[in-house]
């Protein structure tokens, strides 16, 4: 742990004495740590590379705030490579809690209700780049992906190319951009004494389409608990929409959502990642076929 934060933690809270800084477990790109002082506990996220979205994070916690009950980390400061934020009390939610499961997905819906102008990931504050149109987004963005993939992979890429054109009518949607999580799953709704306190880790969020947003969770939580969908769909319904033509768009977003998870395992040159995610693709195809 660089002793740099140590110093920004005690200029912070000039009032209080530090106990300890110890990084979570879990976690990829950016470090997170869990602060410790003698008055209180916060969060502190360092970001070693991408310092937009210091920005973004604050950003898009804010706006939830502002536009919903959806309870999530309060700001407390902010550096160049560095955020701070209140700590949530609780633990991952368990996928077997009938209670929490249906919760989980009424907040996720309140999330969704957070619309935008344009589809796009999000940077800094702002949507870049911007698509008027969702499948012209997808499009996009999956070239930018098979593009990180090695060249022994082409007959894949070429397999999920093929899908994709085919059933490019799917993208064809026609609600409003709204705010995906993109990496809403249990590991980030943190709950206690059988209520949810609070959704975090907002580094992934774009502005898209719901039903995608949607498809990954389930692929994420309730993979092993498929019984387990229908109450997270039941909650999100309170407050969302799912189209007629769920079932079979989420075949194509199985897909499209596998396709980013290899091409993120290359990214970090994990090769463990590359052949289990491989292998989670390449089945996805053999079912869609």
């Amino acid at each position: 742990m660089d002793h740099r934060w140590g110093g920004i933690i005690s200029r912070i809270f000039p009032g209080d004495s530090l106990i300890s800084i110890k990084r979570f477990s879990k976690g990829v790109i950016n470090n997170t740590y869990d602060v410790k002082l003698k008055k209180r506990n916060v969060v502190l996220r360092v970001y070693p590379t991408d310092l937009w979205k210091v920005e973004k994070e604050e950003y898009l916690y804010g706006l939830i705030r502002n536009k919903t009950d959806v309870p999530v980390p309060e700001v407390i400061a902010k550096g160049n490579d560095y955020i701070v934020l209140s700590r949530i009390i609780g633990k991952s939610i368990s996928v077997d809690n009938k209670l929490l499961v249906e919760k989980a997905g009424e907040l996720l819906a309140k999330l969704h209700s957070i619309k935008f102008p344009y589809y796009g990931w999000i940077i800094k504050s702002k949507i870049n780049p911007k698509f008027e149109k969702w499948g012209d987004f997808v499009l996009y963005d999956l070239n930018l992906k098979l593009g990180k993939m090695p060249f022994k992979h082409n007959e894949l890429k070429d397999r999920v190319k093929k899908i994709i054109a085919s059933n490019k009518y799917l993208l064809d949607v026609e609600t409003e951009p709204c705010l995906l999580h993109k990496d809403y799953h249990s590991s980030h709704i943190l709950a206690s004494g059988g209520k949810i306190n609070g959704i975090i880790d907002l580094e992934w969020a774009m502005a898209g389409h719901n039903e995608l947003d949607l498809v990954k969770s389930c692929m994420w939580m309730f993979d092993k608990k498929p019984e387990m969908e229908k109450l997270f769909f039941k909650g999100y319904k309170k407050y969302g929409n799912i189209s007629k033509e769920f079932k079979n768009r989420r075949k194509l977003y199985k897909i499209i959502t596998s396709l980013s998870s290899l091409s993120f395992s290359y990214e970090c040159r994990n090769k463990k990642w590359c052949i289990y995610n491989f292998d989670k693709l390449k089945g996805e195809l053999d079912e869609y076929n």
